[in-house]
């Protein structure tokens, strides 16, 4: 065999939330380690998400005075994974994940707190928290701190900015689409604070990082203090086996290939297919859904299709965490959207884009029908839930896909919808087809191509029961998660109003996703294995490059990139030969 040209102890393939933990945790545990990235700038998907983490029984949750316990948490992830993930899995994760937050409190530059009042997705299930305290947010941080590493960090999608620069929390997301003079007064004082605060305001980008950028941002320093390399264009194209055992990979640096050995193992953090139009047409409703999908560019596969090669087993494929999404036309996105400084953006000029739907959902005045005019789910219910729904509703012979979310005139005077912001004009919008308008519901139903009389009638039969606040059909605003992003103003029911005052919009509403669920299949170890259940020595995986532990559901907001941490410090421990956690 060829000589090596790099030998470390460890190599993490990823750069996100998943992968950086996993380096952290190994070079503290002793071991030389090399992180290789993809793509130009780090972060991954992570990076571009919400960045919250849901950790049970966290220490966060004591100090909050709000009770939890792994007897709970494990009663309540069995109950949601139907029994389709291995009791193993489930243990590990509900005793690990505190100690992963406790970790990197201790040990980085990390700070979380409590996201507010977020409940857990299932709040009528058996060891649920429907108060919240399980899902965890990132504090701000400074880009500053990162210096000239700082321009190397992914940059989010506008849906996640305001005007495209001033970075928002999750709680100040929630104050964005309230019409209380509270939310209003918030807003605006957080406006204030960065218009007068020029290291922000005349930067290139907001410096006070937060969400995904926050949590990617702060773990990027953690690995710049400890001098771990994390290289940027260096794409591995192959795991090295030597035996049974993978010993090393194969990737291009500065567009040359380089034979890296991993003395202890390899970390797989790479991300999901989410941008293979191939396999999403093998494993899901079309290979649009690689279009629709808000997941990192560069999530094409590569992990899953390297593990295969070395004879890894592969689960959970069908799978994704599916988000009603909206589909911008690219000329369309808002002119803050296009700076320079996007370059993803810059990159998909022309193309659609994906926006995901998530406030505008669960906001009173609003429903999302199918080609017959007809409801098929609780619109504010859990995002993957909905997505779901839309997918089944369509395999059953319906026409849901696309689907159409339907508002009137007061709901666009007081909600976001898409892209469009309240109140804003809709000119360019209607004439490019994205939004559809007219003055009568019937109207309306001819544009979207939905039968004029069965809109008409469903919404009669909706706005008669909303007008008291009611869903007979759905039961839409009745737990607290339905509730999270309601306008507190309507009363009964902040998630239900009639859909009466013209004129009447209409948007398309696809089954996007934040990214796939399936892949290698791994043990509590985070080790992969294959088809007998016996590990690849030397191979592991975590996040969207391997099946879920969370199955076909979701936990709450953060059960995503909480898995990932999680089981990227468990294969950190168990590759660089750690004692075994308590």
């Amino acid at each position: 065999m060829a000589d090596w040209d790099e030998e470390v102890d460890v190599v993490v393939i990823g750069s996100g939330g998943g992968a950086m933990t996993a380096a952290l945790v190994a070079k503290d545990c002793g071991s030389k380690t090399l992180v290789l990235e993809k793509s130009s700038v780090f972060g991954g998907s992570t990076a571009i998400s919400g960045g919250s983490i849901w950790i049970p029984n966290n220490h966060l949750m004591a100090k909050a005075q709000l009770s939890d316990s792994p007897g709970e948490a494990l009663s309540y992830l069995r109950s949601i994974t139907s029994g389709c993930v291995a009791e193993e899995l489930l243990q590990a994760y509900v005793e690990s994940s505190p100690e992963v937050v406790a970790y990197l409190e201790k040990n980085s530059p990390l700070r979380f707190e409590i996201s507010s009042d977020y409940p857990d997705y299932y709040p009528h299930v058996e060891g649920s928290k429907p108060e919240g305290g399980r899902t965890l947010e990132s504090l701000p941080f400074n880009l500053r701190k990162l210096g000239e590493r700082g321009k190397e960090l992914r940059v989010p999608g506008p849906h996640l900015l305001i005007l495209g620069r001033w970075m928002i929390r999750s709680a100040e997301a929630r104050d964005m689409v309230s019409a209380s003079l509270r939310a209003r007064f918030a807003i605006l004082t957080s406006f204030a604070s960065y218009l007068l605060n020029p290291t922000r305001s005349f930067a290139r980008r907001d410096t006070r990082l937060t969400l995904g950028n926050a949590l990617c941002g702060a773990l990027r320093l953690a690995l710049m203090e400890r001098s771990i390399p994390l290289w940027l264009e260096s794409p591995v194209t192959k795991l090295i086996s030597e035996g049974e055992r993978v010993v090393g990979v194969e990737a291009t640096r500065c567009g040359q290939p380089i034979r890296i050995r991993a003395r202890q193992g390899v970390i797989i953090a790479a991300g999901g297919f989410d941008k293979n139009p191939t396999l999403r047409q093998a494993h899901h409703f079309s290979s649009d859904c690689a279009t629709w999908s808000s997941g990192s560019p560069e999530n094409t596969g590569d992990a899953i299709r390297m593990g295969v090669e070395v004879g890894a087993s592969l689960g959970n494929m069908d799978e994704a965490w599916w988000m009603p999404t909206t589909m911008v036309p690219g000329h369309l996105l808002p002119w803050y959207a296009k700076g320079s400084w996007w370059t993803e953006l810059s990159r998909e000029q022309g193309k659609d884009f994906p926006w995901f739907l998530l406030p505008e959902r669960t906001l009173p005045g609003t429903i999302i029908v199918d080609a017959a005019g007809h409801r098929f789910t609780n619109e504010a219910a859990p995002y993957l839930d909905v997505g779901h729904a839309q997918l089944e509703h369509h395999r059953q012979g319906a026409k849901a896909i696309p689907a159409f979310q339907i508002a009137d005139h007061r709901f666009h005077m007081r909600y976001p919808l898409g892209p469009i912001m309240l109140g804003m004009p809709t000119k360019k919008y209607i004439k490019s087809g994205f939004l559809k308008k007219a003055d009568s519901i019937e109207d309306l139903a001819r544009q979207c191509g939905i039968d004029p009389q069965g809109l008409a009638s469903e919404l009669e039969r909706y706005n008669a029961s909303a007008r008291k606040g009611q869903d007979p059909d759905f039961r839409r605003g009745e737990t607290t998660i339905d509730r999270y992003y309601g306008d507190v103003l309507v009363k009964p029911n902040p998630c239900i109003a009639p859909i009466e005052k013209p004129p009447f919009y209409a948007i398309k509403v696809v089954p996007g996703d934040l990214g796939t669920k399936g892949g290698l299949r791994t043990d509590a170890h985070a080790r992969v294995l294959r088809e007998d259940d016996s590990p690849i020595p030397g191979l592991y995986a975590t996040g969207n490059c391997s099946a879920s532990v969370m199955g076909a559901s979701y936990p709450g907001a953060g059960g995503t990139i909480g898995p990932s941490m999680t089981f990227g410090y468990r294969a950190a421990r168990h590759v660089t030969g750690t004692p075994p956690l308590a």
